[in-house]
């Protein structure tokens, strides 16, 4: 039995065998037939050298009061995953500004982004610091790199920044709804359905697609996206599963909220009181709304991690979150806003997870919005280039903190600065040291009083005078007007010797005419075939008067056109140019009808005659250059000096039986004297009897001597004309609007005429768009007159109304007005954070200085700058300088040094140096022990180690014996 049992497994086993052959054998063979296929499959790189990297910028979040608390999702994700950075600041707290040094890693007075409107988006930005982003250097070294969402607030939509492979900018500043971006490179609108046009789901579902795609097709390309979320801008539009949340939260009453008033602060704190209650309801509901809008950005961060995840990316990805600067909700008093040099505008959430970062790392070290384009470049493996101010904060990440990895140390001081020094703030701020100081200030008032007593501002209008000065009798104060061709004092009365014209009748103006022809077309059969044409009034012969000067060479310039005669007299500036024998060399040549030149044939051969000809011809051009800049100078001074239509009869009379009487009574040899151009009287001759006529006598024979000459205003309008001259220039300045309702054409651009069927509905439509514009008007003239009532002086306010926010929650409270900012909050201040200071120093545009310890005044609440010394104030403020001036870096980085240190700290630090310096001199003694030792034989034939060959060489160096313990990597100093 026991055969017969090992023979049936030994036939199994051998069957098995067989049977494992039969099915490996077609295997074995598709795999030598495939070898190739499978071989390149195993060799295909499923992931990317380097890692992914990912940024969620928001907008306008705070970091201070509370926002981050409500999101769950992004906390769990990236707080405990990840590295928290303690104190991450913005350099301005403004949005355009902001996001550029975002993408250049520089200050604000390097890349000129000083505001949302001076250079945000502009041909200068593009063509220079646009095209030195981040995502350059990225894309150069095979990054596949994604944006979306927010831009620069005065992006239009009409390019593509370089550096980015996909592209999705929304145009102009954040929205929900109603909003159009540039899908790459073509223009998409969006409406109001939230499953189709939310923005903020927009933005994390078309990331992720990108993230998608690029995996699944370059698995071997790392990816690099930006997601610039609307949220929690305004206008606060949340998703509809979020609008019932957060009711009755009030985290973000801080201790300094409704802190006013406050004498202490800058000059906008200064004049901003309390909170009203409806501005106290109003910040409760719009935080609520901030905070339902960042439920979405939560959902977004999760989508994108989930989709890392499943990728199998999410452990070789950089994660970064943050935003483009704080918000402040009632701080101070101030209702809503930002750009404020405070905490709670300038400090933001910045949440870091990825390769080599250690889960609920807390770092201490300042970093700033200039230092994320360095980070993500050295996160690729990329240098910064030179022109970045900042630096990567990598190292910090890696090292849990300590920058163990370079010898010089971590900064400790930031600048924060917010707009530009300009010619207007530096008026404003003399006026506002003067008003405070009451020294050398003087009211507008008193000012022009004082200007109306000098002569240069008296009337009437001398040539060159731009003002003159009156006296308003209804106000009773003194006014400057600008002189002008009417004259200001209306009640003239003429002088006796002025000769003035007989008035004729005055040229028919454009609204005249307009009249005319509407009255002619309602009284004819055929309007349509009726092209009315005016009769322009006669030219005034005193021109003839004035070109009379000229006779003398006009008479000249005729003989050479007409009879071709050559003067000789070379000094004369008309005088032809040339000799007989010169022009004879002229004339060789000749322009046929056809455009051709025809000369003779000894231009062709001889050498000599082309030369004369060619020398001839130069000449020629020459003088003619020159004659034409005279003739234009010619007719600057008839342009200046053409008289007006009142004058054509009558004038030239008086001036040729003038001009006959003084020519019998004087001597024949008279001169012309030449129009006056005074800025009144531009434009207008002056007519007075005998020497008031332009004629004056060079002898001493004169009938009227130049002491009794007088100004004759014979020109002077009335008030009525004065009136109807003001409604023609503005029936003047309106002619292309009246041209395009009067112009009839088609969608094509072609003119259509009364029997044109098409006529009465473009005529509709033309009519329609009118209206419109009207309407449009007339609501622009409400809209400036509701803003009149909430503007204030030197301050930047609004009005908030109903029908701001168009889903719910709403506001129904009414409007109010509030001014978050005003026209002198322009700052550059100092931001320090070591072991043992903690402060914010601020110079302001006014000449105001503010200093707050953070040590003692965690909220600043109080301004402490009497409290510091003159050499610590000095020292700030010379740092303060130089960060305003730097460049790069090496020169952005300062670490602050305190100059009020106590004896015993100098001391204590003295003898920190000298064990330093110890330490590296004994492990250069420890390295040189390894080697053989030294020996010579001395006086005595003893041995000499290398310790006392040392020790020797340095006998100045306090020798101290030295601890050090294997394993532990530390160097201590043994007592």
């Amino acid at each position: 039995m026991r055969v017969s049992a090992t023979t049936t497994l030994g036939v199994a086993f051998c069957l098995l065998v067989t049977l494992h052959y039969v099915e490996s054998r077609p295997k074995e063979q598709s795999r030598r037939k495939h070898g190739r296929y499978y071989q390149r499959r195993a060799s295909r790189k499923t992931k990317s050298d380097k890692p992914n990297i990912v940024v969620v910028m928001t907008d306008d979040q705070d970091s201070l009061l509370g926002s981050m608390d409500y999101m769950p999702k992004t906390m769990s994700l990236l707080q405990d995953f990840g590295a928290t950075m303690k104190n991450a600041f913005v350099s301005t707290p403004m949005c355009c500004p902001s996001r550029s040094s975002f993408l250049t890693g520089m200050y604000v007075h390097n890349h000129n982004v000083y505001t949302n409107n001076d250079n945000c988006s502009s041909p200068q930005w593009q063509m220079t610091h646009e095209r030195r982003n981040f995502a350059t250097y990225l894309s150069n070294v095979g990054y596949r790199t994604g944006y979306f969402g927010k831009y620069l607030n005065e992006y239009n939509g009409s390019y593509i920044p370089p550096g980015w492979r996909e592209w999705v900018g929304l145009i102009k500043n954040s929205r929900f709804y109603n909003y159009s971006v540039n899908f790459n490179g073509r223009i998409t609108k969006h409406k109001d359905n939230y499953y189709k046009d939310y923005l903020t789901d927009l933005i994390a579902n078309d990331s992720v697609t990108f993230l998608k795609v690029s995996k699944q097709i370059y698995p071997q390309k790392p990816v690099m996206m930006v997601l610039a979320m609307p949220a929690p801008h305004g206008p606060e539009d949340s998703a509809p599963q979020y609008q019932h949340l957060f009711e009755n939260v009030t985290s973000h009453r801080t201790p300094s909220w409704n802190y006013a008033p406050n004498p202490d602060k800058q000059w906008l704190l200064q004049h901003t009181g309390k909170m009203e209650p409806i501005h106290i309801e109003f910040t409760d509901l719009l935080y609520r709304k901030r905070l339902q809008t960042l439920q979405s950005v939560d959902d977004a961060v999760y989508k994108v991690v989930k989709e890392l995840d499943n990728l199998g990316e999410l452990d070789n990805t950089y994660i970064l979150y943050t935003s483009d600067h704080g918000y402040h909700l009632g701080q101070f008093g101030l209702v809503k806003g930002k750009a404020m040099p405070y905490e709670f505008d300038v400090r933001v959430p910045l949440y870091i997870r990825g390769p080599g970062i250690r889960p609920k790392s807390v770092i201490s070290e300042m970093v700033q919005m200039i230092d994320l384009a360095p980070t993500i470049l050295d996160m690729a493996g990329i240098a910064a280039p030179e022109q970045m101010d900042g630096e990567s904060f990598l190292k910090l990440l890696q090292n849990g903190g300590r920058n163990e990895a370079v010898d010089l140390p971590w900064r400790d001081t930031i600048l924060l600065e917010r707009g530009k020094i300009t010619a207007r703030k530096i008026k404003i701020r003399e006026k506002m040291e003067a008003m405070k100081n009451n020294i050398g200030f003087v009211s507008k008032d008193n000012r022009v009083m004082s200007d109306c007593s000098k002569p240069e501002f008296q009337v009437p209008c001398k040539p060159y005078q731009k003002w003159f000065c009156h006296h308003d009798q209804i106000t009773g104060k003194y006014r400057m007007t600008k002189c002008r061709n009417i004259q200001k004092d209306r009640h003239h009365i003429k002088k006796k010797n002025c000769i003035c014209p007989p008035k004729t009748q005055k040229a028919i103006n454009k609204r005249e005419k307009r009249i005319q022809k509407k009255f002619l077309l309602s009284h004819i059969n055929y309007p349509h075939k009726f092209k009315p044409r005016f009769i322009r009034n006669k030219r005034s012969e005193y021109l003839d008067d004035v070109s009379a000067q000229l006779s003398h060479y006009e008479g000249k310039l005729g003989r050479i056109r007409t009879r071709r005669s050559f003067a000789s007299d070379y000094d004369d500036p008309f005088a032809f140019p040339l000799s007989i024998e010169e022009y004879n060399y002229v004339k060789k040549c000749r322009v046929l009808l056809n455009d051709t030149v025809v000369c003779t044939k000894d231009i062709y051969v001889d050498v000599n005659t082309w030369k004369k000809h060619k020398q001839s011809l130069d000449k020629l051009i020459e003088h003619y250059k020159q004659q034409i800049d005279k003739l234009k100078e010619i007719r600057k001074y008839l342009k200046h000096s053409r008289p007006t239509d009142q004058q054509t009869g009558g004038l030239a009379d008086v001036t040729m039986e003038t001009s006959e009487t003084m020519t019998t009574e004087t001597t024949p040899m008279t001169t012309r004297q030449p129009i006056r151009l005074g800025s009144r009287d531009r434009g207008r001759p002056r007519n007075n009897n005998k020497a008031k006529t332009g004629l004056m006598i060079t002898d001493n024979k004169s009938v009227i001597s130049s002491d009794q000459q007088q100004v004759c205003r014979c020109n002077t309008p009335l008030r009525s004309d004065y009136l109807l001259s003001r409604r023609n220039n503005h029936w003047k300045s309106n002619r292309k609007a009246r041209h395009k309702l009067y112009v009839i054409r088609d969608r094509v651009g072609r003119k259509l005429s009364a029997d044109d069927p098409l006529i009465y509905k473009v005529r509709r439509r033309k009519t329609n768009r009118h209206q419109r514009n009207q309407e449009r008007k007339k609501r622009k003239k409400r809209k400036k007159l509701k803003k009149k009532d909430c503007n204030k002086t030197m301050m930047n306010c609004f009005t908030q109304n109903n029908n701001h926010w168009k889903t719910p929650p709403l506001w129904n409270l009414g409007p109010f007005c509030f001014c978050p900012n005003a026209n002198n909050n322009t700052y550059w201040c100092v931001r320090t954070i070591n072991k043992k200071d903690n402060f914010l120093y601020c110079e302001f545009i006014t000449g105001f200085i503010s200093y707050y310890d953070m040590n003692k005044d965690p909220h600043q609440l109080r301004n402490a700058v009497h409290d510091l010394e003159y050499a610590t104030l000095q020292h700030i403020h010379e740092i303060l300088n130089k960060l305003r001036k730097c460049k790069g870096a090496k020169d952005c980085t300062v670490r602050y040094s305190s100059t009020n240190t106590s004896t015993s700290t100098r001391q204590q630090n003295i003898k920190k140096g000298r064990k330093r310096k110890l330490k590296r001199q004994n492990k250069e003694r420890r390295q040189h022990k390894t080697t053989k030792k030294q020996t010579s034989a001395n006086n005595n034939g003893q041995e000499v180690t290398f310790e006392q060959t040392w020790r020797a060489a340095n006998p100045t160096v306090e020798y101290m014996t030295l601890n050090f313990e294997p394993g532990s990597g530390d160097i201590g100093v043994g007592e």
